[in-house]
């Protein structure tokens, strides 16, 4: 059994996208695992997801996959062409390294973001020490937004590279497919951790309102869940 090390979720998913997407990824590959709530400071890079498995110690969504992938098997991308993992690449990158900002800005700065995810993240500490704390992570986000450059823009100009992602990502899933082809693969654990945190999150911003102009996405989150969903219920050998 190997161990994967997540934020705390007050929802029904994980509020890190990174993290769902570990998570799924393994559900996908049909790898047991179980999922321990953690903390960024007991993360071998000071941030999460990371896994345990023995001795080892694998931090980075990216490098846990990779791991998983030598130590089981490329289960999911294993017969792609070079076409489907270059569109692949591009979905990732595109989340990754692009729409996570807006994300995060839409939670951490955006005054209604911010009162959802104070509650949600700070709510159960006392009074004092949540203000204080909750103020101390949200100036580090907001630190970081600002050297990534998002912090600089103002609000429509952040939400308005959000909303181009999505249109870009919605054009590029196939109708009644997966993000690279007709089956689930790597991509796709990623793909639906972000969409679930904008879609799903209870986090009503310009991002998600964005997001549900593109019933391909919303239907796209429903194919993922009844594959998911049939995974859990097969049985196994």
């Amino acid at each position: 059994m190997i161990d994967l090390h997540v934020f705390p979720s007050p929802w029904p998913f994980n509020p890190s996208p990174f993290c769902l997407k570990a998570e799924t990824y393994c559900r996908l590959a049909e790898i047991e695992f179980r999922t321990v709530d953690s903390l960024p400071l007991r993360a071998p890079r000071g941030k999460l997801p990371f896994l345990t498995d023995g001795p080892e110690k694998i931090p980075d969504s990216a490098r846990i996959i990779s791991y998983l992938k030598q130590r089981y098997g490329d289960r999911l991308d294993g017969e792609l062409d070079a076409t489907q993992r270059a569109k692949g690449h591009l979905i990732r990158r595109c989340c990754e390294e692009s729409l996570y900002f807006t994300i995060l800005y839409s939670r951490w700065i955006d005054p209604e973001g911010w009162k959802v995810i104070k509650r949600a993240l700070f709510g159960a500490a006392p009074p004092l020490v949540r203000d204080a704390v909750a103020a101390m992570a949200r100036r580090g986000v907001r630190r970081a937004l600002y050297g990534q450059g998002y912090g600089r823009f103002a609000p429509q100009e952040v939400f308005t590279h959000g909303a181009a992602d999505l249109e870009a990502l919605a054009a590029f899933i196939a109708p009644d497919g997966f993000a690279v082809g007709a089956r689930p693969t790597s991509y796709d654990a990623t793909l639906f951790a972000f969409l679930t945190n904008i879609l799903e999150a209870p986090v009503e911003t310009s991002l998600k309102a964005a997001a549900q102009k593109y019933p391909e996405l919303s239907a796209y989150l429903a194919r993922m869940r009844a594959h998911l969903d049939q995974k859990a219920e097969a049985p196994k050998l």
